[in-house]
């Protein structure tokens, strides 16, 4: 059993134990049966709003005052202001940065390209030296971590608070940290979603969803940026909803002012699962009390009428966290309360985040070498490693005690509930590793793309090949929720020995790297959300994609790539 260290809310197993028969009849949550493989029977996915305010009570506002913390001017912030940072705004404050001369020695901007509907995608190198290209940075040997904002184009504070992180590392008050660390900042992942407030892409895509997969503009123009400057640290900015649905579903409004989750992928390496939990995590919750600031494990409520199931982040691969953690990062979803009430508290909401993501920076920079170290190692285990991938796993359930308030009173209140728990997960079905894929010539196609910001190293033959494989039977194939936070299988297979001849231009993908894991995620076609389920199919219903044992008597040589 894989598990991560749960939060101080969480009631212990041994009061779990006790409480069972408590809590067994009890229907609130519509906890569902964990059988299925990969994930749940009913998974819940973030709400995404409609674009109406919900209007808090005043009562409920006037809990969440404005924090006493010096924040760096940014545009959405300035005195009488009523509507957030547009788009020219953020380009013109991060252009004044890379310009001023105190600031403009440490930060570069660079435009990672433009969305789909032409809004620049800029990016900010931040570094001692101010570094002016993602190489130069990446040279530099000191851990980088990564900062992005606003993935969910309605959830600006983590964007707002983001441009003052800058400017306070170009020239404020964390400046010093980069004597140890160099960071990259992406304040805005989603131009197309702010502008006109909408969680998703121009696409109707949602960006978090999609950091395995690879397959929108925006998300391939961050992880071209990734692969050039590999994070050690990765912070994604989100925001949660505030109501109605907990109020109509479980009779109060969420509480907390921040949400706070590491990876949750069963692979993720378990020393960096641990450095997020035992290092950096304890020291976010230090820098927050101070402020007298609430925090618990984030978790979501499903946004289907009458569903009132709830899960505690999510396993997806393509979950940016997930991803990451998955890439040897440690990684943190962190998610204020902002969603749905306009620009309430919204000085609140941008310094909490501006707290938290200060005392991550400053543990990492306090905590350099040994990140630095852990990183490398959990990549040097992961190019070596023959373990292979869980293909299927099953979710525990927690008792859990929910802080909420009432929606009118804003009087503190709870409830007992049951969370789906994917911290604590139980793998059911693992995969060897093979020693790579091979993908026939005419099914490459943009996937060759997408296996290349994943990490991968493809090997085009040069000339036709002929060498033992393992195929993929397709069992069953089902329409799944693509974006559930906990998605399922779409296929079911099995494997069997085989001979094959791929022509020239065929493309061999070995799994000698610290991508290997991610490799296979997208790879295998029955892990929940993989990239060949969706792409690699032929029009036979058989897979494309085939997996070269490591035992193979005709391994593919660099020569026989061109």
């Amino acid at each position: 059993m894989l598990r991560q260290r749960p939060l101080r809310a969480i009631v212990p197993s041994t009061v779990l134990a006790g409480a069972v028969g408590r809590v067994a009849g009890w229907s609130i949550l519509g906890v569902v049966a964990l059988t299925l493989s990969g994930g749940l029977a009913s998974s819940p996915t973030q709400a995404a709003g409609d674009g109406k305010r919900y209007q808090q009570s005043p009562q409920v506002a006037a809990r969440y005052p404005a924090l006493n913390v010096a924040l760096p001017a940014t545009p959405g912030l300035a005195p009488g202001r009523t509507t957030f940072t547009t788009q020219a705004e953020l380009e013109q404050f991060i252009d004044a940065l890379a310009a001023a001369p105190e600031a403009g020695a440490h930060i570069t901007r660079l435009t990672l390209g433009t969305t789909p509907q032409g809004r620049a995608l800029p990016a900010l190198l931040i570094s001692k030296e101010g570094a002016q290209t993602a190489a130069a940075l990446a040279q530099l040997g000191r851990p980088v971590v990564w900062l992005i904002g606003q993935q969910h184009g309605d959830e600006p504070a983590g964007g707002e608070a983001l441009l003052a992180l800058a400017s306070a590392l170009g020239h404020g008050e964390l400046t010093p940290l980069l004597d140890a660390i160099s960071v990259v900042v992406i304040p805005r992942a989603n131009p197309d979603g702010a502008a006109v407030g909408m969680r998703e892409s121009a696409a109707a895509q949602d960006l978090n969803r999609d950091h395995a997969l690879i397959s929108q503009p925006e998300t391939r123009l961050m992880h071209a940026l990734v692969r050039q400057v590999p994070p050690a640290v990765v912070i994604d900015a989100h925001e949660f909803t505030v109501g109605p649905d907990w109020a109509e579903k479980l009779g109060g409004l969420q509480a907390v002012d921040l949400m706070v989750l590491s990876s949750t992928h069963p692979m993720t390496p378990e020393p960096i699962r641990h450095m997020a939990e035992s290092v950096f995590r304890p020291a976010l919750e230090a820098a927050i009390a101070p402020h007298r600031l609430s925090s618990f494990v984030y978790h979501t409520l499903s946004s289907r009428s009458g569903d009132r199931t709830i899960s505690i982040g999510g396993n997806a691969a393509g979950i940016a966290r997930n991803a990451f953690g998955l890439m040897g990062a440690v990684s943190f979803l962190l998610e204020t309360r902002g969603v749905g009430i306009g620009r309430d508290s919204y000085q609140r909401r941008v310094a909490t985040h501006y707290v938290a993501i200060k005392a991550l920076l400053q543990t990492a920079a306090a905590s350099a070498d040994a990140l630095a170290a852990t990183v490398a190692a959990a990549r040097a285990v992961e190019s070596a490693s023959s373990a292979g991938v869980v293909i299927a796993h099953t979710v525990a359930k927690t008792l859990a005690l929910l802080p909420l308030i009432d929606p009118i009173s804003g009087v503190d209140k709870s409830a007992t509930i049951v969370m789906l728990d994917t911290r604590v997960v139980t793998g059911t079905e693992r995969r060897a590793r093979p020693a790579g894929y091979i993908i026939p010539a005419d099914r490459i196609g943009l996937i060759v793309t997408q296996l290349e910001l994943l990490g991968a190293r493809p090997c085009t033959l040069r000339r036709a090949m002929q060498t033992r494989v393992e195929r993929y039977e397709i069992l069953s194939h089902a329409d799944v929720d693509r974006r559930a936070i906990n998605p399922e299988q779409s296929l079911r297979v099995r494997l069997y020995a085989d001979r094959a001849t791929f022509p020239a231009g065929s493309v061999y993908i070995p799994l000698d790297t610290s991508a290997a894991t991610r490799l296979q995620l997208a790879l295998e076609p029955d892990t929940p959300g993989s990239l060949s389920a969706q792409t690699l199919v032929d029009p036979n219903g058989a897979m494309a994609v085939m997996r070269v044992p490591r035992d193979s008597p005709r391994p593919v040589f660099p020569a026989d790539c061109r």
